[in-house]
């Protein structure tokens, strides 16, 4: 059987909709948020509860620790044989260049290598040494210096690294785009909202999150991790950060989280309307939604 994917903008819905779907067609869900994979980042990520992973199997949660690197490569590396092996995968989430990944596949670029990360984060530790590895990027290779915000660590960091190591600059690597041919057959539905309501429905998750205790959860992961550690630049998580770094108030804490949360969601849709073969599905109605989603399973199944 083909792999389903439940795709669409953060808040709308999608694990709940990829919940009932897994219980209809015993199915498994697979995760490609890039946050839920890590142990301890639930409320930001929004996980699925620990009741619903009882009831149906839910696999890539809670693989990794906050301070482990991991990658769209490795995420594919892990995640095909995973699909291989289920009979009825369900892929949902958020993080679309992991899923491109998975499907279509990545260049086989080089490993980390721990000589030279420890070397960059040596220079990324020392006084404005983010701004001068940014400038060295955009020395060594234009393109990526240009695609990628200084204040992106972590992307910054690997594309050094890819240069280091190869002489070749990451950006002369040919990755996965819409156009790629997808090696995995699947049957990808995104979910919408129209503006106004999926703005509610954002504000709203953002509501929840710090309701439920947001920042109490950031503050335990604050004990065991440091503040660096690539989950808590998350959204959310960057700001509860703040907040407990007497940075931030609560109050100029959500409205940054919302307006993050908005630009993400903007990006994701545009991501999704240059997919190809997506079937959309307008998620207002739940029901409706979801009728519709088991119709397009058991249509192409």
């Amino acid at each position: 059987m083909a792999a389903v994917v439940i795709a669409g903008p953060t808040g709308i819905g999608k694990s709940d909709l990829a919940f009932r779907l897994a219980e209809s067609i015993g199915g498994e869900i697979v995760n490609f948020d890039s946050i839920q994979l890590y142990r301890g980042f639930d409320i930001g990520s929004a996980k699925p509860s620990a009741e619903e992973r009882a009831r149906i199997p839910h696999h890539l949660y809670d693989i990794l620790e906050a301070d482990q690197e991991f990658n769209a490569a490795e995420y594919a590396r892990v995640a095909r044989p995973l699909i291989d092996k289920i009979a009825r995968p369900i892929l949902v989430g958020g993080t679309f260049f992991y899923l491109r990944a998975l499907l279509a596949g990545l260049p086989e670029m080089p490993a980390r290598d721990e000589g030279v990360r420890a070397r960059l984060r040596r220079i990324a530790s020392s006084p404005r040494g983010q701004a001068r590895l940014h400038r060295w990027l955009s020395k060594v290779d234009l393109q990526s210096g240009r695609a990628i915000a200084p204040a992106d660590r972590h992307r910054v960091e690997r594309a050094l690294e890819v240069w280091a190591v190869s002489g070749q600059p990451i950006s002369t690597w040919k990755r996965p785009t819409t156009e790629s041919s997808e090696k995995i057959p699947s049957i990808k539905i995104a979910l919408f909202l129209e503006r106004e309501q999926l703005i509610q429905s954002l504000d709203a998750r953002v509501e929840g999150m710090y309701g439920a205790g947001l920042i109490e959860e950031t503050r335990g992961l604050l004990h065991r991790f440091p503040p660096a550690a690539r989950p808590f630049q998350a959204i959310g998580y960057r700001e509860a950060v703040a907040v407990i770094g007497n940075r931030m108030t609560v109050d100029q804490a959500m409205a940054e989280t919302r307006r993050r949360t908005r630009a993400y969601a903007k990006r994701q849709m545009t991501w999704l309307r240059a997919e190809r073969n997506m079937h959309w599905v307008d998620a207002a109605g739940r029901e409706a939604a979801f009728a519709t989603i088991l119709r397009l399973v058991e249509e192409e199944s």
